[in-house]
């Protein structure tokens, strides 16, 4: 709680939130070392199984943030900046939205942020503005990976758990998830004023000579990160390798196109460019919260939760508002525990709500979820403070809106079993 106190107000510390959460990942773990009856060899395979599932995290982020440095000094956004043709807020407010919802349905949610939030750098000028429109995009990104499969990495769990399955899940999630993103969205459009036209910056409106390979780079890059889910499936290989095998696939590539010394293109020209404290924030954050999931503090309160309150779909609720605040990832294993099969079997109601909840509760604050930590590394004026209080509302609001849709199925007996 300290250490996301610090986080949270860096802007009156003055203290880089990078350096708060490495301080407070290895805090975390020196605390499970010391207070715990551990054998060396047991702490030893604790830590190591968490740093590895974080550094995948960390070298999928990575990759990903390099492949999006390469197709930007290609001026591969131009392409799409190009193609909207909107010029009143609230006209690219719904663009963005819907096409943030679609692009997670199929892509890695991390991955929709990083490439959406580097376009609107490119198409926004007020600084404002932008940071909202990135807000939305955290939103809709969370609730366009709830209805699918492959969208978020707590419906993957709960599919590959049994909990759900592919065509239910599609059938079930997929209105509410809609209502999420109109309640998301509609709260900031009603805030906008109609007729309020905004401005590119001055970049996007010169015309300049694309560099060599613009189309070829942008394109081979999109394409790479929307199918490294599918070189996942057939390979068994995890995620992060499929992103860095599309890095290497794109050095290859501007080497091929460019002189050997122009680090303007280049794969290593562009992991310089690279912020590090990203992902530097992002190892301190989830190493925290994987000690934490190792004292068994995440799955103790849910348990606790669930006793204290005698409605399941209040618990599920409350899920939601947790995974705000600490990784969602460890609550829904808990829930899997706390809920056994033969009482509420594959595609339950239940099962429903929590695999919504868990996948757009995380949006409430900028914490609780990779996109929103993301969305925060990349736009330097966003803090925690700043998102509560202008994308919080509106996030609650797509929140509600999604679980009355729920609610109303099942009470119209419109569920898919």
């Amino acid at each position: 709680i300290a250490g996301y106190a610090v986080i949270v107000l860096e802007e009156q510390t003055e203290i880089n939130k990078a350096a708060t959460a490495l301080v407070l990942g290895v805090l975390v773990w020196a605390f499970v070392g010391t207070g715990l009856d551990l054998s060396p060899k047991e702490f030893e395979t604790d830590i190591k199984t968490t740093l590895e599932d974080v550094s995948e995290v960390v070298f999928f982020l990575l990759g990903a943030l390099t492949i999006v440095e390469i197709m930007d000094a290609h001026k591969g956004f131009d392409i799409i900046t190009k193609a909207i043709s909107a010029t009143k807020a609230r006209d690219l407010l719904v663009v963005v939205g819907v096409l943030t919802f679609v692009l997670s349905s199929v892509l890695n949610n991390l991955t929709v942020v990083i490439v959406m939030v580097s376009l609107m750098q490119k198409l926004v000028k007020d600084v404002e503005f932008r940071q909202r429109l990135g807000g939305v995009i955290v939103v809709a990104s969370n609730a366009g990976g709830a209805w699918t499969p492959i969208g978020d990495i707590t419906t993957t769990m709960l599919y590959i758990g049994g909990q759900v399955t592919t065509v239910p899940l599609l059938g079930n999630l997929i209105f509410p998830s809609v209502l999420c993103l109109i309640g998301a969205v509609g709260y900031e459009y009603l805030r906008m004023d109609a007729e309020t036209p905004f401005e590119r910056p001055a970049s996007a409106e010169t015309e300049e000579d694309a560099p060599e390979g613009q189309a070829l780079v942008f394109w081979g890059g999109l394409l790479g990160m929307i199918t490294v889910p599918v070189f996942t499936a057939v390979t068994q290989c995890p995620p992060w390798s499929g992103m860095m095998l599309v890095l290497g696939l794109l050095g290859v590539i501007t080497s091929l196109l460019h002189e050997p010394d122009d680090d303007r293109y280049s794969l290593k020209g562009a992991l310089a460019r690279v912020e590090v404290p990203d992902a530097l924030f992002f190892l301190g954050v989830l190493f925290a919260v994987g000690g934490l999931e190792r004292v068994g503090l995440l799955k103790a309160f849910a348990v606790q939760l669930s006793s204290l309150v005698p409605s399941d779909a209040i618990v599920a609720v409350l899920l939601g508002f947790a995974s705000a605040v600490v990784d969602n990832v460890p609550l829904v294993a808990a829930t899997q525990g706390m809920y056994d099969l033969t009482a509420h079997p594959a595609n339950d109601p239940l099962w429903n709500l929590i695999t919504y909840c868990a996948a757009t509760g995380g949006s409430l604050l900028v914490i609780g979820s990779a996109a929103g930590v993301a969305f925060m590394g990349m736009e330097k004026g966003v803090s925690f403070g700043w998102y509560t209080a202008n994308i919080a509302p509106a996030a609650l609001c797509g929140y509600f809106f999604g679980v009355g849709g729920i609610l109303a199925q099942q009470a119209l007996g419109l569920t898919l079993g």
